[in-house]
């Protein structure tokens, strides 16, 4: 059957082709599995990316003594992006020892090799920098996994990938466009530092729009993640109780970006998680609205997760809208409860935001598989697919069919989806009437982009 292909509204179409190259701890079980995928390794600096320390038998974060016997610089991302672990080597090559100063908005500990959030920008100056060939490959790759998956239109966070110039992303993205090989529409979220942005502003790149890329929303990582508990919460973590997360900005920090982007006719998406990170988002955005009014703006909070409803009321008092990752239930559903406790009623309250705000889906790829059926089933079902195990996550959040599939694709939020939005997909099963169980399992067969035949697959 026929159906509008989708649109992913947050995504980091960089990071899904860089993240079929490096090692890939997904489907890891256990710290000494994570050691011999890497002793297989002939790069200078060790890079893997994927852990769930919750999915670990160990049932602990790796640490730096886990890795001594290797002898090459390693870092090891956790799956969110927002915690990564380095050995020895690592922090020899860094430079990083008892008098090294933490950085504001984030935390490193030598003693564990640990770094969260901001501090890992410390990681990313010994890292090898991407060319702008590399980044064209990673384009390449990651258009061929989205197209295959239906998605033909993303809002997509680039800039602060891999450290390089934002000029040389924006080339990349526009070479492979005008070489005819990008045929995913891409809304670029623009992650970029005060000084940074106000370069960006100065040379006119404000709403630019190219063939199938054009400049959108600033993009802001207001806080951390929920599984790595950097998530930004007003009251401590339940299960590690002398901790609420981190707020990456401060309130005057992050209210300078939101009204510079403002009075620059630009819209502003904020990642929030924790709670007291969403109540800092709504602050500003709104402060920023009253101070510099637009007849359009889309303003926007991305993942919202740890978000109850006297917030998503004054979101939709204040215009705000919403990007949730309905499949984050697939791995959060192991930790919510032992994270937030009772806090966890209030939660990833995703189909209260949809009936009243403007709400787009996404997935946050690499973070979770850009599978657009997944998701789907998963705002569905509520349900984990790697661990069915678990009971269903306050159904009463449930999705219908036809509503899961318009936040997906004419609900989305309007910077990134049109009226003129032709695009579909011809799908192996009914979608509309199959089981919601089998949902997870549709194929996309074809996809037709402005009505014509791009993709077919071939088995």
């Amino acid at each position: 059957m026929k159906i509008p292909a989708f649109i992913d509204s947050h995504l980091h179409m960089l990071g899904v082709g860089y993240y079929d190259e490096i090692i890939n701890l997904g489907k890891v079980k256990s710290i000494e599995e994570i050691k011999a995928l890497l002793l297989d390794s002939d790069r200078d600096i060790i890079i893997a990316r994927g852990f769930n320390q919750e999915n670990l038998i160990d049932k602990r974060m790796p640490n730096k003594n886990d890795f001594s016997n290797i002898e090459k610089p390693l870092v090891l991302f956790r799956i969110c992006g927002h915690v990564a672990v380095v050995n020895q080597r690592m922090l020899d090559l860094l430079g990083i020892d008892d008098f090294t100063k933490q950085v504001s908005g984030g935390s490193f500990d030598i003693d564990t090799g640990l770094f969260q959030e901001k501090s890992l920008g410390l990681i990313y100056q010994a890292m090898p920098k991407p060319n702008k060939e590399d980044l064209k490959r990673y384009l390449i790759k990651a258009n061929k996994i989205l197209i295959e998956n239906g998605i033909t239109k993303v809002a997509s966070d680039d800039f602060s990938s891999f450290g390089v110039p934002y000029e040389m992303v924006i080339e990349a993205i526009n070479e492979v466009d005008v070489a005819g090989l990008l045929d995913v529409e891409i809304t670029e979220q623009v992650n970029l530092p005060m000084e940074e942005l106000r370069d960006f502003i100065k040379k006119g790149y404000v709403r630019r729009v190219y063939k199938n890329f054009k400049m959108g929303p600033l993009k802001i990582l207001g806080d951390g993640s929920l599984g790595g508990r950097t998530a930004a919460l007003n009251k401590p973590y339940e299960d590690d109780t002398l901790n609420i997360g981190i707020l990456t900005y401060t309130d005057n920090e992050l209210s300078e970006l939101v009204e510079l982007a403002s009075q620059n006719d630009m819209d502003t998406v904020i990642h929030a998680i924790g709670d007291r990170a969403v109540d800092q988002a709504i602050k500003v955005i709104k402060k920023a609205q009253d101070k510099f009014p637009r007849k359009a703006e889309h303003n926007a909070i991305i993942h919202a997760q740890v978000t109850n409803k006297k917030q998503i009321d004054l979101m939709a008092k204040s215009g705000i809208g919403a990007i949730v990752q309905p499949i984050f239930i697939n791995t959060d559903i192991k930790v919510v409860k032992e994270r937030l406790g009772k806090r966890s009623e209030e939660s990833y309250l995703f189909k209260t935001m949809y009936d009243k705000l403007k709400l787009g889906f996404s997935t946050d790829s690499p973070v979770e598989t850009v599978n657009p059926m997944h998701n789907i089933y998963t705002a569905i079902a509520r349900k984990s697919i790697d661990f069915p195990e678990y009971e269903p996550f306050l159904p009463s959040e449930s999705f219908s069919i036809e509503e899961a599939i318009k936040a997906y694709t004419k609900n989305n939020l309007p910077y990134v989806y049109s009226q003129a939005h032709q695009d579909y997909i011809e799908i192996n099963q009914d979608i509309f009437r199959v089981k919601y169980q089998a949902i997870k399992d549709i194929i996309v067969l074809k996809v037709y982009k402005n009505n014509k035949l791009i993709y077919e697959r071939k088995n």
